[in-house]
């Protein structure tokens, strides 16, 4: 739902930024109107942006520490694996 809620936060911004021009032609440059239609959708834009950055941030930092975890169990793993093929040959009677 948090991104469903960011990338709709960006598109209304960036639909506001592309209309601000439109507003602006009609009304006139010097309209109210249209410097504010262009300052918010500009700032929830960037705000918007800030937040996927941050999740992304914060996303990729969790997979380095899994990545790492999980390398540190594979080798764990392969250390008890031969730890128990040595103990298995030596405890194999001869013939």
């Amino acid at each position: 739902m948090f991104e469903l809620e960011t990338l709709l936060a960006f598109g209304i911004g960036a639909g506001l930024v592309v209309l601000a021009p439109v507003v602006a032609a009609v009304l006139g440059k010097e309209s109210q109107l249209a410097a504010s239609v262009g300052s918010t959708g500009r700032n929830l834009t960037k705000k918007s942006l800030k937040v996927g950055l941050y999740v992304v941030d914060k996303t990729a930092s969790a997979a380095k520490v899994v990545g790492s975890g999980l390398a540190e169990v594979g080798e764990t793993f392969g250390d008890i694996l031969s730890e128990a093929k040595t103990e298995l040959s030596q405890s194999k009677p001869t013939k």
